[in-house]
C-alpha cells in the first residue's frame, strides 16, 4: 500500500476510534443529568454503564471471528452503523431505565467489532516494525476523546440537553462510516479466512495459548480503573469535591491529555527501546499507576489530585498500549483478529465489572454524599496491581 493511502486509512480509523471512545467516555458526564431527569439510583447507573460492557464482552470473540471471515472493512461499517443507530435511539426515545439499558446493551454489540477490525487492518497493511506505532496512534484516540469529549459534552448537555447530544453523536458516527466506505481499502483475497475449520483450529490454539490468556487477564485489570474512572469520576468530582460540571470536565480532560501523550509516546518508546522487555514495562507502569490512583483520592487539594490523575493515566495507558500491541508482534497474522477479539474481551469484562461494583459500593455503604469513596479507589488501584502481577510469567513464544 502506498504511504499516502496508509496515512489516509489511519486518519479515518483514528476518527472512527474517536467517535467510538467519545460514545464510551461521555456516559459518565451525561449520566449526571440523566440520573437527575429520570431519578436513577447509583445502582441503576452502574447497570446502564456496566451492561454496555457485558454485551461488548460477549460479542468480542464473535466479532473477531467475523473479522477473519468477511474482512475488516465490513465489520468496521457494521460497528459504526450499529453505534449510530443506538446513540440515536438512546437520545431520542430513551425514557425508562429498561430502554436505556437496552440501547446501551445493543451499542456494546456495535462497539465490539471496531478494535479487532482496526487491528486486522493495521496487520494487513503495515509491516511488523510499523504496527506498534500505527496501533498506538489509533489507541491515542482514547486520550483525544477524553480531552475533547468531556469539554464538548459538558457544553452540549448544558445547552441542548443530553438527548440531542446523543442524536448529534449518531449523525457523526454515520458520516464516519460513509467516509470509510469511500477511502478504507478492503482486505485482499487470502487475508480473510473462509474455511470454518481453520477458524475453529485457531480458536482452540488461542484458548490454550498462555500469552493470550495472560494478556486477557492483564487488560481486564487495566480496564477496571480505565472505565471505573470514566463512569464514576465525574460524580465523585461533582458530589464529593464540589466541582460544577464544567470544571469536572476539565479535570477529566487532564486525564485525556495524559492518555494521548502516553499512547503516542509509549508506543514509540517501547517499539524503539524496549523490544523484548514489554513485561517489565507493563509491571512497572501498572504499579506506578496503582499508587497514583490512590493518591488521587487521598490528596486534600483538587489540583494535586489532578496531577496524580495525570500520572495515573500516563502509566495506565503505557500498560494498556503495551498489552494491546503484543498479540500483533507475537502471534501469526491469520489469527490477529480472533486473538485481539479474545484479549479485548478481558478488557471489556473489566469495563462490565468495574462500574457495577463501584455503584454497589457507593449505594450499599451510602457513601455518595458523605465523600467516602475509599473502597472504590482501592478497587480501582487493585485492578492495576493485578495487571502488573499477572504478566510476570509472560514469555515470548518461539517462532
Amino acid at each position: 500500500m502506498k504511504i499516502e493511502k496508509k496515512y489516509m486509512m489511519i486518519l479515518l480509523l483514528f476518527i472512527g476510534y474517536l467517535v467510538v471512545y467519545i460514545d464510551k467516555t461521555v456516559i459518565g458526564l451525561a449520566m449526571i443529568d440523566i440520573s437527575r431527569e429520570l431519578e436513577l439510583s447509583t445502582q441503576d447507573v452502574g447497570y446502564i454503564t456496566g451492561l454496555f460492557f457485558l454485551s461488548y464482552s460477549l460479542f468480542q470473540i464473535p466479532a473477531g471471528w467475523l473479522n477473519d471471515r468477511i474482512g475488516y472493512k465490513k465489520v468496521l461499517l457494521l460497528s459504526l452503523v450499529t453505534i449510530s443507530a443506538c446513540a440515536f435511539l438512546f437520545g431520542f426515545v430513551g425514557s425508562t431505565i429498561a430502554l436505556l439499558i437496552a440501547f446501551r446493551f445493543l451499542a456494546g454489540v456495535g462497539h465490539s467489532g471496531y478494535p479487532c477490525s482496526c487491528a486486522k487492518a493495521v496487520s494487513a497493511n503495515f509491516a511488523v516494525d510499523e504496527r506498534t506505532l500505527a496501533q498506538s496512534i489509533l489507541l491515542s484516540s482514547a486520550g483525544v476523546a477524553m480531552i475533547v469529549g468531556p469539554i464538548v459534552v459538558s457544553y452540549t448537555v448544558s445547552t441542548i440537553g443530553w438527548r440531542w447530544t446523543y442524536v448529534d453523536l449518531a449523525v457523526i458516527a454515520l458520516l464516519v462510516a460513509l467516509f470509510i466506505v469511500l477511502w478504507v481499502p478492503s482486505a485482499k483475497k487470502g487475508q480473510s479466512i473462509h474455511a470454518a475449520d481453520s477458524v475453529k483450529i485457531s480458536y482452540i490454539s488461542l484458548l490454550k495459548n498462555p500469552v493470550v490468556i495472560l494478556l486477557f487477564v492483564a487488560i481486564f485489570g487495566v480496564n477496571i480503573p480505565a472505565y471505573g474512572l470514566m463512569v464514576w469520576l465525574p460524580k465523585y468530582l461533582v458530589q464529593v469535591r464540589g466541582l460544577n460540571l464544567e470544571w469536572a470536565a476539565y479535570v477529566m480532560a487532564v486525564g485525556g491529555v495524559a492518555q494521548w501523550l502516553s499512547s503516542i509516546g509509549s508506543g514509540w518508546f517501547v517499539g524503539k527501546y524496549m523490544r523484548n522487555k514489554e513485561k517489565s514495562v507493563i509491571f512497572v507502569s501498572s504499579m506506578i499507576s496503582a499508587l497514583s490512583i490512590w493518591l488521587v483520592y487521598v490528596s486534600p487539594n483538587i489540583i494535586v489530585s489532578a496531577v496524580f490523575l495525570f500520572i495515573a493515566y500516563i502509566f495506565l495507558m503505557t500498560s494498556f498500549v503495551t498489552i494491546f500491541t503484543l498479540p500483533m508482534k507475537w502471534l501469526p497474522s491469520n489469527v490477529i483478529g480472533s486473538a485481539m477479539g479474545l484479549v479485548n474481551t478481558g478488557g471489556t469484562l473489566g469495563g462490565f465489572v468495574s462500574p457495577i461494583v463501584i455503584g454497589f459500593m457507593i449505594s450499599t455503604q451510602n457513601n455518595a454524599m458523605s465523600g467516602d469513596f475509599s473502597f472504590a479507589f482501592m478497587f480501582l488501584a487493585a485492578g492495576m496491581v493485578l495487571a502488573g502481577l499477572i504478566v510476570l510469567p509472560l514469555k515470548k513464544p518461539h517462532a
